[in-house]
């Protein structure tokens, strides 16, 4: 045997890990919805509403008198969220300016009064969620302040996101942050959405940021944070390193969210590879990768991952499909093998409840995990980088006396999350064995028979 499974010994509910960056094109919208994506969040908007939820475009002349509802246009950014909110998807609100890339910077630098700032955005706020200039009802629940100040670019005027000091990012979030607080105490506000904690720079960057709200007495309800890479372990390091950090200057209560995550190459100099005449290709070649069955089996491990983690919610970058980085779904589109394991995690996720699963024997790279009770139930397989062979699991907690209908559903080489068998009968007479491949993503689906 290789995995115990007790479907009598829950553990808990089945956390929304499988949200995703931006919303839904005309094509996309009827998968977000077959897969009941649970969170967008408003980041790089890659749509033909470009950065519509972005501060700056819906508050254009920063001069302006921040009361005046005609000041703001809530145009684009009302109907991008709107279709977003079609699909059954919440939202996470990013407060600040997507990444600028290429040759111009026009978002990048600090606010030039950071309480004018935090008002725009508390405004912002109203229109969503209590009706301000002709706003909506929407009840969204997080926001996110900033995104990446620690990219740390040593161009400072060329850095994406923040050209400021993290002193400077400190103070201001302190004043944005405990204003929006003041101001909507029942929501989440969050911020250091940081793009690499495993680095030295980036870490003391948090550690200068976080011992000035430590000094300020700023609560903050969340930290976001971004991982990517090719190995789910290395996820594992990131949050054992922010629950520390965030224990360290006494934000026991903050939890964590990882809103940006994919899969990425990270061999050492592989950005520097992609610079070299015919970097193109290898660039490509990475993202179709992504977009396979190994992302496929990459993302359902991470997402398992997170589930088996003190994360309380993950969305991945992105899901828009006009952007290079969106390898869920091609240009078209058009759904890839790897937006198979959002289908694979919603499977688990409708179950409700997760269940206990041991590992029985040599089960590296093999991410499983299994929900339901003795009346509906489900397991699920990510076979990443294990043993190519059959898996063997010992399934307890069924009724025995009961007859099942078992499905069987496989994203690998050959496939894209088909089903590939159905059977039913008593527990002691099914089998559940099941031979994996590499890169393979494996559902079970059990229901008792009526």
């Amino acid at each position: 045997m290789d995995f115990l499974v007790d479907f009598s010994t829950p553990l808990g509910e089945i956390k929304p890990v499988n949200g995703v960056c931006n919303g839904p094109s005309k094509f996309t919208a009827k998968y977000f919805k077959k897969a009941h994506i649970p969170f967008a969040r408003l980041h790089d908007m890659r749509t033909h509403f470009y950065h519509c939820c972005d501060i700056p475009s819906i508050f254009r002349d920063f001069d302006a008198d921040e009361n005046d509802p005609a000041n703001y246009d809530f145009t684009l950014s009302d109907y991008y969220i709107e279709k977003i909110r079609e699909c059954g998807t919440d939202i996470i609100y990013r407060l600040g300016s997507s990444m600028e890339q290429g040759d111009f910077r026009f978002h990048n630098q600090p606010p030039k009064d950071y309480a004018k700032w935090a008002r725009i955005c508390e405004h912002v706020i109203r229109h969503y969620n209590e009706g301000w200039a002709n706003g909506h009802h929407w009840n969204i629940q997080y926001f996110e302040i900033w995104n990446e100040p620690d990219t740390c670019n040593p161009n400072r005027e060329m850095d994406g996101q923040w050209t400021g000091t993290p002193e400077e990012f400190g103070e201001f979030l302190s004043v944005a942050a405990t204003h929006l607080k003041k101001c909507f105490p029942d929501r989440y506000i969050g911020s250091y959405p940081s793009c690499n904690i495993l680095t030295p720079e980036r870490e003391a960057f948090f550690r200068t940021v976080f011992s000035i709200l430590q000094k300020n007495n700023v609560h903050i309800d969340f930290c976001p944070w971004h991982c990517y890479g090719d190995d789910p372990n290395r996820t594992k390091r990131y949050i054992a390193k922010f629950r520390s950090l965030l224990d360290e200057y006494g934000y026991h209560d903050t939890v964590q969210l990882c809103t940006e995550w994919n899969y990425f190459w990270l061999r050492p100099g592989v950005w520097s590879e992609f610079e070299l005449d015919g970097g193109e290709y290898l660039f490509e070649e990475m993202f179709k990768t992504a977009s396979s069955e190994v992302g496929a089996s990459f993302s359902f491990a991470q997402m398992i991952t997170f589930q088996q983690s003190e994360v309380k919610l993950a969305t991945m970058h992105r899901a828009d499909a006009l952007s290079v980085y969106c390898t869920m779904f091609n240009i078209y589109g058009v759904p890839q093998k790897q937006f198979s394991a959002f289908y694979a995690y919603d499977a688990l996720r409708e179950e409700k409840t997760e269940v206990a699963v041991t590992s029985l024997g040599n089960t590296d790279g093999v991410y499983t995990m299994a929900a339901g009770t003795a009346d509906s139930a489900c397991i699920g397989i990510a076979q990443y980088r294990g043993t190519w062979k059959s898996y063997d699991l010992d399934v307890r907690g069924l009724d025995e006396n009961a007859t099942y209908i078992v499905e069987r559903y496989l994203t690998d080489d050959k496939r894209n999350y088909e089903r590939i068998s159905i059977e039913e009968g008593k527990p002691s007479a099914l089998s559940f064995r099941q031979y994996l491949k590499g890169n393979s993503v494996f559902v079970m689906k059990i229901r008792k028979k009526s």
